[in-house]
């Protein structure tokens, strides 16, 4: 099962594998998910080379976040409720490979780049 985001003319915007707010589920087999799929993987390589960096960058951000949070700059539960339950799934699936932390587990902003 899938979840997907549609615009006003019914496109589909947003795919996800998790169930989010205003996402609807489809079955993986659905031919307008299946197209959809196929375009954004079908992409050239500036786009391609964009998304790789929204990756890194959304790393960064999770671990800008967790590290305000530890030296008490923020709270994480001043974040909205929707950002806490993303980071939240983002790091226990982080947590499940020690080689996708940016900060090590000493927590001593060391950055080891090995």
């Amino acid at each position: 099962m899938m979840y997907i985001r549609r615009n006003e003319q019914g496109e589909i915007i947003a795919a996800s594998e998790e169930p989010l707010a205003g996402f609807v589920d489809v079955p993986s087999e659905d031919p307008d998910l299946q197209a959809f799929l196929t375009s954004i993987t079908a992409a050239g390589p500036a786009e391609s080379r964009l998304r790789e960096s929204d990756s890194a960058l959304i790393r960064v951000i999770e671990d800008l976040v967790d590290l305000l949070s530890t030296k008490g700059i923020i709270r994480f539960t001043d974040l909205p409720a929707e950002a806490q339950d993303k980071l939240m799934i983002r790091k226990s699936l982080r947590g499940q490979d020690e080689h996708l932390n940016l900060i090590d587990e000493a927590g001593d902003d060391v950055f080891n780049f090995d």
